[in-house]
């Protein structure tokens, strides 16, 4: 009979290494398929923004109003304001606002100075009083008639004035609306161009709404006399949105 070099141990030898070379192969082969399996199993998005809008009707405005006085003293500058104040709001009240739609908006006294080269020495010449009032003003249609009434009492400074809408809870909820269907049209352009199809939505986020208050701005002065009725227009308001959609393709 013939011997092989090394008897039962030689082949015992071989068995290992030929468990040893399959065991290498297996684990090499579950390496190379690992990255496949996690490829198959990631998600595909298009992540886009949209912006939406909404209009309304203002259905409130704001007026603001004051006087300024000045005076040789402090108390009498005050007096004379509060005399004409007084007028002002007396003129509001008989055209119908009520006093829960008055509110002070700023009070103040303040020395006036008198021009001089020599700036480490100031002379007080004077003072001057201011007492600004916000009129909230419930039919926007009588904005201009209030406030022409305001001058004719004796205001002689208009702080500005803007108007807003009470409730904003539709428009937002439309422009939020827009600006998805907007953001969806974005996706599904991009989505054709690269030749796939958006099949559903991974996340959605809010990212802003805002409404904004276009102001009308006056300059300090006093109401001439007579005087053309102040024309106001109140125009719309625009609610505008902007949302980000990651979008799910294949």
């Amino acid at each position: 009979m013939r011997r092989y070099p090394g008897g039962v141990w030689g082949l015992a030898a071989l068995a290992a290494i030929g468990l040893v070379v399959g065991l290498a192969i297996a684990v090499a082969g579950r390496a190379a398929a690992a990255p496949l399996a996690q490829d198959r199993g990631a998600t595909n998005t298009i992540t886009v923004s949209g912006d939406g809008e909404a209009s309304g009707t203002p259905d409130v405005a704001y007026v603001n109003v004051g006087v300024v006085t000045q005076a040789s003293s402090a108390a009498a500058a005050t007096a004379d304001n509060a005399r004409l104040m007084n007028a002002v709001l007396d003129a509001l009240r008989s055209r119908g606002v009520a006093s829960s739609d008055l509110q002070t908006s700023g009070l103040g006294v303040s020395p006036q100075y008198a021009q001089g080269n020599n700036a480490n020495r100031q002379e007080i010449v004077g003072y001057q009083a201011t007492n600004n009032v916000t009129v909230t003003v419930n039919d926007v249609s009588q904005a201009g008639a209030l406030l022409d009434a305001a001058l004719s009492a004796g205001a002689n400074r208009v702080g500005g004035l803007h108007f807003g809408i009470r409730d904003t809870a539709a428009l937002r909820q439309q422009a939020l609306a827009d600006a998805a269907q907007a953001a969806r049209g974005r996706a599904d352009a991009l989505a054709a161009s690269l030749g796939v199809r958006v099949v559903g939505i991974s996340t959605i986020a809010e990212e802003s709404v805002n409404v904004p208050q276009p102001r009308a701005a006056f300059s300090a002065a006093a109401a001439p006399a007579p005087a053309p009725p102040t024309p106001v227009e109140s125009g719309e308001l625009k609610v505008t949105a902007r949302v980000r959609i990651a979008f799910l393709f294949e």
